[in-house]
């Protein structure tokens, strides 16, 4: 700890052990304990802490009555993180300090532990020094398991969630420490940990600790008290995170009747608790002997909940590693369940072409109960779609999936809530008078249709797919979300054509598809009233423009169909975020552009280059809103870096113009823009060979070819740009300026005529005084002799370390947070004064 810290402590312990007077603010206190956390992270910084006569003086203030609760709390947590060894642990026993704050919390005053403040402090403290035995035989000794046992039912959420999380981390602590011994019994157990290795576990009787939690947990899971099955499943979830494979397969063996006693009994409640005690034993513990009984144990909780219950399990299931084939099977017949029987009831196709994995398993008897209210019926449909969405995003999980039968069942939903399936049965007519219009299942089904796209293999798959999703592109009814996923959904579809292995089959399919209605229907919602579906749509143009610029019929059919056009006239919508879409799919389009030449003479195509250029600049220069801004430097950007249509010559007329007003707007992100434009411009210089991310230059040419590069720079205002933005408020701006002068300083430097900097002494430069030190030296940055003496003279790699620092790096230190204690103490009565 440094001395100036340590000049403060000692104050701010007085503070602290004076029961007259109080922190303010209680945050203090716990930024003040992350402090002293990460220092004792260190063994030799915990000793040196252990050794500061200011801090004992503090522990022993909780001998105080009348100490404020908070204070209490923080004495109680501290004394945990100096007790973390074990020798100075043995001392404050030594001392009393143990006794009087750890062995009963009746000692204490009886006001105090009524606060939820305390009792988490307790709690709080024994995790702190939970690094060593000693710790557990104290507790064991007084009798604090059964205090921590009482706690979980604590009124307060904190207080309970801590002594269960607390709990769970002394049994785990305990056993690893142990012998890994079996409760009162005399026989062996073999164990296979995750390399293969027997572990034989002898028979010693488990520690008191183990012991009590134990006898605890299986109490618990014995009582018939839904309350208390819960609170110990729980606990066994996370003893199961925290403890060792081998540790917690010995403590699972102990317990285990009692968890098959459950799947006897109501499932109701304790369904979701014990499914994720099921599922976390699968997953954290790879012991042969354990995971043969889990398995079973999730195969008959998996028969025994109820369909709704059932999903979370089935998902789980699906994502473990070595799952057993039978147990998967049942999981995925549990999944695809609801999609079967709507399908079933809806289609007039054959039952093969649905998704039934497991042919001899017959629909669960609560299925038809769930879909036929209205209610329940969308919440199943919704939790099956979800987790199959989850599902189909794990490419190694779902080799054995019906992937046609999927997507017909999928389809079939979709189709029911926009009214285009005519249901085969009574059964799906109800259904479908469900699902008419509900916005909810059509968001989960197009997610489903978009993530099942990569393994499509029929072309009538995706015939069927394209014109569904086209459906609901039609539809006026369709929701503003439903149609951005819809169209997202419906690119992926239309990029899988040109994908495929086969893709002149595809390729055709997709030729009729566009040449359909899919142009009207795109112009038509360009311009639909609502203006987030012309965000989309414009959006979902400009991608599909972007993905389809080498396909050169697409190119033509674009260009002709008056699109483009359309687009331009966006740029003038009422809404900033239609406007901004507007310009970005621009200049995605814009790309196309080399085949769009096709379609006229060099004369029109060179004045709608001008007036595209015009109406982007015109928007930069006059548009009140960031968001339009912030696209139009983007696309400048975007079109410098990726060497767009526009000669060298025509971005040097571009370029000054856009910096001299994105550099020097209000909006950082536009100033950020204008930075990467500059950065895009000096990396496609015509001047390469001397460009910074080049090689060395060869001597003889050096200098020339050096103060070239920079006076082009200098012409183009890069220099002006870049040292305003190196001042900016905004920290982003300052940091990406720096960056690419310290690289063009590295260029400056490797000029012969480096030697011939002026003396422009020792001073450096900062915001306030950057521009009159530019005019005290007569520096104009449009000359290049100059820009380069500024380069060379600022300390740039400074100014770098300062900008990296956060910007409370300053505030958030251990001594700003002493002072703050010390003036919160300080002012403590006109902080308790009545404002009003």
């Amino acid at each position: 700890m440094e001395n100036d810290y340590a000049e403060l402590l000692p104050r701010v312990c007085a503070v602290l052990g004076d029961s007259r007077k109080s922190v303010v603010d209680d945050t203090c206190l716990e930024k003040l304990l992350d402090c002293f956390q990460a220092i004792t992270g260190n063994e030799t910084e915990l000793c040196n802490l252990q050794k500061i006569p200011c801090l004992i003086n503090i522990v022993n203030a909780s001998k105080q009555k009348d100490l404020n609760p908070s204070i209490l709390s923080f004495i109680m947590r501290l004394t945990g993180l100096l007790a973390a060894s074990e020798d100075h642990f043995c001392k404050l026993e030594a001392d009393g300090i143990m006794n009087s704050m750890f062995v009963n919390p009746a000692n204490l005053e009886t006001e105090a532990w009524k606060d939820a403040t305390v009792r988490c402090g307790w709690l709080l403290g024994i995790q702190n020094m939970l690094h060593h035995e000693a710790l557990i035989h104290f507790l064991c000794k007084h009798d604090c398991i059964s205090e921590i046992i009482w706690l979980q039912k604590d009124p307060s959420i904190f207080v309970s969630s801590t002594a269960s999380q607390l709990l769970a981390n002394i049994l785990s602590f305990t056993l690893q420490h142990s012998e890994f011994a079996t409760l009162k019994t005399s026989s062996k157990i073999e164990v296979t940990d995750a390399v293969g290795t027997v572990t034989q576990l002898d028979s010693t009787v488990w520690s008191e600790c183990v012991c009590a939690i134990t006898e605890h947990i299986d109490e618990f899971l014995r009582s018939n008290i839904t309350s208390n099955i819960q609170q110990s499943l729980k606990l066994l979830s996370k003893i199961s995170v925290t403890c060792s494979p081998v540790c917690f397969s010995s403590l699972w063996l102990k317990i285990e009747g009692s968890i098959k006693l459950l799947l006897n009994g109501d499932l109701t409640i304790i369904g979701q608790p014990l499914t994720e005690l099921l599922l976390n034993v699968s997953r954290n513990t790879r012991c042969e002997i354990l995971h043969s009984k889990a398995w079973e144990l999730l195969r008959l909780l998996l028969s025994s909940l109820n369909q709704a219950e059932a999903l979370p399990l089935a998902s789980g299931i699906l994502k473990l590693q070595n799952c057993p084939q039978p147990l998967r099977m049942q999981a995925m017949t549990t999944m695809f369940q609801p999609l079967n029987y709507i399908f079933n009831v809806t289609s007039a196709q054959p039952k093969d072409a649905a998704v039934v994995l497991d042919e001899g398993s017959n629909h669960r008897v609560d299925i038809e109960q769930h879909l036929s209210k209205k209610s329940t019926c969308i919440s199943l449909i919704c939790q099956t779609l979800s987790h199959l969405f989850e599902f189909l995003k794990m490419p190694s999980q779902v080799k054995d999936l019906s992937y046609q039968a999927l997507i017909n069942s999928v389809l079939t939903i979709l189709q029911l809530c926009i009214g285009t399936a005519v249901p085969a049965t009574s059964a799906g007519i109800k259904i479908g008078g469900h699902l008419i219009g509900c916005i909810k299942v059509q968001r989960a089904g197009i997610d489903v249709i978009g993530a099942i796209v990569q393994w499509t293999g029929e072309v009538k798959e995706v015939e069927n797919a394209l014109n569904l999703l086209l459906d609901y592109v039609r539809n006026p009814d369709t929701d503003c979300t439903v149609l951005k996923k819809t169209l997202q959904a419906l690119l992926q579809w239309m990029l899988c054509c040109i994908k495929v292995a086969d893709s002149p089959v595809f390729e055709n399919k997709l030729q009729e598809f566009i040449h359909g209605d899919f142009i009207s229907i795109i112009k038509k919602r360009l311009f639909d009233v609502h203006w987030e579906i012309r965000d989309s749509t414009i959006e979902f143009l400009g991608e599909l423009c972007f993905q389809f610029k080498e396909i050169l019929s697409f190119c033509l059919l674009i260009g002709t169909s008056g699109l483009p056009h359309l687009v331009l006239e966006l740029l003038s919508d009422p809404e900033s975020y239609v406007r901004a879409s507007g310009i970005i799919a621009l200049g995605k389009m814009d790309y196309l552009s080399p085949n769009w030449q096709t379609l006229s003479n060099e004369k029109n195509f060179m004045e709608e280059k001008r007036i595209i250029l015009s109406s982007l600049l015109d928007i930069l220069n006059q548009d009140t809103e960031g968001f339009p801004r912030r696209a139009v430097v983007k696309v400048f950007a975007d079109w410098a870096k990726n060497g767009h249509k526009l000669s060298s010559c025509e971005l040097a007329d571009v370029v000054p113009v856009v910096l001299k007003v994105g550099g020097y707007d209000l909006d950082w992100e536009v100033k950020m823009y204008s930075l990467e434009l500059a950065e895009a411009f000096i990396d496609g210089s015509p001047f390469k060979s001397i460009n910074p991310y080049a090689e060395a230059l060869p001597n003889n040419t050096r200098s020339t070819q050096v103060r070239c590069f920079l006076q082009n720079l200098c012409d183009t205002g890069i220099f002006d740009t870049l040292f305003h933005a190196l001042w900016d408020c905004d920290r982003p701006v300052a940091q990406k300026a720096c960056k690419i002068l310290m690289k063009l300083k590295t260029t400056a430097s490797r000029a012969d005529s480096i030697e011939n900097v002026k003396n422009l002494n020792e001073y450096k430069p900062n915001s306030e005084s950057f521009h009159s030190w530019l005019s005290h030296n007569h520096l104009n940055l449009k000359n290049v002799e100059d820009a380069m003496d500024v380069l060379i003279t600022l300390d740039l790699e400074y100014q770098h370390r300062h900008l990296t620092c956060s910007s409370d790096h300053i505030e958030t230190s251990l001594r700003s947070l002493l002072q703050d204690i010390l003036a919160a103490a300080e002012n403590s009565e006109e902080n308790d004064a009545d404002c009003y």
